[in-house]
C-alpha cells in the first residue's frame, strides 16, 4: 500500500506514494482482501464503540495507587506494553522520507520490510499481554478478590475490542504494509494498557500483605 517507486510506466497498475498497488495484492483476490479488511475493520469499530460506551456507564474508578501498579507490574510481565516506541513503528515519516530521494529507494524498501516484522512482533506481543492479563484477573477473583458486574463488563468489553482490533491491525500490516493504519496504534495500546489498570484495580482489593503469596502462587501457576 505504501510501496514506493521511481516509475508509473514499468508498473501501469502502481501508484506511489503510499496509496493503493492494486498488482501488489493480486488482482481480484487482491480487491477481495482489501474489501474483508474494510468490514473486519467496520465491525471491529462498532464492538469497540459498543463496548467501551457500556464501559464508561457507572462511576468514575479511583486513581489507582503507584504502589498498586508496582506490585502488578512485578507479577504479570506485559512486553508489548514495556516496548519502547512500539507506536513508532507504524509511523511512515521517515519511510515516505527516503521514498522522496530517488537514490534511496532500495533503502526505502529495506526499511519497509523490517518494519513489517518489528511490527507484526510488537503486535504478537500485545495479544499476548492481552492473554495474559484476562488470564490474572481470573487468578485474582480465584484467590477472593472482589469484583463488581460493571468491572467485569469492562474486562470482557476492553478485551473483546482490543483483540478484534489487533487482528485487524495485524492482517493489514501482512497485506498491505506496516503503515497502512498508523493512526490505529495509539488507540489499541491505550485499550491494552486500560484492561491492565482495571486488572491493577481487582489486585488492590486484595490485602497488600498477601501479594507475596499470590506472586508466588501465580509464577507457580504459569511455570
Amino acid at each position: 500500500m505504501e510501496q514506493c517507486g521511481t516509475s508509473t510506466r514499468a508498473f501501469p497498475y502502481r501508484q506511489v506514494e503510499g496509496k493503493l498497488e492494486p498488482g501488489q495484492l493480486g488482482g481480484p483476490a487482491g480487491y477481495s482482501t482489501v474489501i474483508e479488511l474494510i468490514l473486519f475493520t467496520t465491525v471491529g469499530v462498532g464492538l469497540l464503540t459498543g463496548f467501551l460506551a457500556l464501559s464508561f456507564q457507572g462511576p468514575r474508578r479511583k486513581v489507582l495507587e503507584a504502589s498498586v501498579m508496582t506490585a502488578a507490574g512485578g507479577m504479570v510481565r506485559l512486553e508489548g506494553l514495556a516496548f519502547i516506541n512500539g507506536a513508532g513503528l507504524l509511523d511512515d515519516a521517515e519511510y515516505r522520507l527516503l521514498c522522496s530521494n530517488i537514490y534511496l529507494q532500495g533503502v526505502a524498501k529495506r526499511f519497509r520490510k523490517e518494519r513489517q516484522e518489528l511490527a507484526i512482533i510488537w503486535i504478537s506481543m500485545l495479544q499476548t499481554d492481552l492473554r495474559t492479563l484476562l488470564r490474572f484477573h481470573r487468578f485474582l477473583i480465584s484467590r477472593g478478590a472482589s469484583s463488581r458486574f460493571q468491572e467485569e463488563l469492562e474486562i470482557l468489553g476492553t478485551y473483546v475490542a482490543s483483540v478484534v482490533l489487533l487482528s485487524m491491525l495485524k492482517t493489514s500490516i501482512y497485506t498491505v504494509g506496516p503503515f497502512a493504519l498508523c493512526r490505529v496504534n495509539r488507540c489499541v495500546r491505550g485499550l491494552v494498557d486500560r484492561m491492565s489498570k482495571t486488572t491493577a484495580q481487582t489486585l488492590s482489593r486484595i490485602p497488600a500483605v498477601g501479594w507475596p503469596e499470590l506472586e508466588r502462587s501465580w509464577g507457580s501457576a504459569l511455570a
